[in-house]
Parts: structure tokens; C-alpha cells; sequence
């Protein structure tokens, strides 16, 4: 059973994982007013995840609480590859949100840094990390 297991996160690590770069480039591309606004929206979105009574099934299609994860961050990934703008922003703030949570208390190493992953592109999304020079420039003149 514990193959089963380590089998199953290992293949749903390397989906998330690759979804995960795919996030990035596509957060890392947006302007710097666009990131603040899926920064606000991932925080709403989480906001939102903790107050449902399966937090890590948030966004899904089925809420079988048995279920180790859902349906929610593949469909919050093709929202985040849409032509649509607005669709494509409320796409990369749901599947942030949604690994966010299905990953936050996960006992697998994998998961725990694919979090920190999460955690890290929060972090830019919010201007904590990832300053540039020139931002550093405008703080201290």
C-alpha cells in the first residue's frame, strides 16, 4: 500500500510540478499592477478555500472529502492558459490558491517543496520577493 501511495503523489507531484512552470512563466510575463492583482486574488481565493469545509478540494467538480486531491487545479490550469485576459488572471490566482492548500500539510517531501514552490511565486506576486535593482533604486532615493 505504501508503493500505491508514493506512486500516486509521485505522478501527481509531476503533473503540478509541471503545470507549476508553466504558472510561473506565465506570472513572471505579467506586468508588475497585473501580479498585484492576482496576488489580491490568490489571497481571496485561499480565503475563501479555508472557509469551505474541504479546503483542498476546493474548485473541484466532485467534493468526495475521501479524495486525497480534485479536479479543481486542472481546471483552474486550462482557465490560466485562456486567450481572455481577465479569465487567464482568475486562472493563475485559483490554481495558486488551489495547490496552495492541497499542498500545505502534505507529509510528502515532494509536496512540502512544491509549497514552498507556491509559496516562493506568492512572494513575487506580492512584491516580497523578486525586487529588481531598479525597485531597490526607488526605496532608498
Amino acid at each position: 500500500m505504501k508503493l500505491l501511495t508514493r506512486l500516486l503523489v509521485f505522478c501527481r507531484y509531476t503533473v503540478l510540478n509541471r503545470q507549476l512552470r508553466e504558472i510561473k512563466r506565465s506570472v513572471l510575463d505579467l506586468p508588475i499592477t497585473a501580479q498585484r492583482a492576482v496576488g489580491h486574488l490568490v489571497m481571496s481565493e485561499i480565503e475563501a478555500a479555508t472557509r469551505t469545509p474541504v479546503p483542498h478540494l476546493y474548485g473541484s467538480s466532485s467534493t468526495d472529502v475521501h479524495q486525497p486531491w480534485g479536479d479543481g487545479a486542472t481546471l483552474a490550469f486550462g482557465r490560466a492558459r485562456a486567450r481572455v485576459p481577465q479569465l487567464r488572471l482568475r486562472g493563475l490566482a485559483l490554481w495558486l490558491a488551489i495547490v496552495f492548500q492541497e499542498t500545505h500539510h502534505s507529509p510528502h517531501a515532494s509536496m512540502q517543496a512544491l509549497h514552498r514552490e507556491v509559496l516562493g511565486l506568492m512572494g513575487i506576486l506580492k512584491g516580497t520577493y523578486g525586487k529588481t535593482s531598479a525597485d531597490t533604486a526607488n526605496a532608498t532615493a
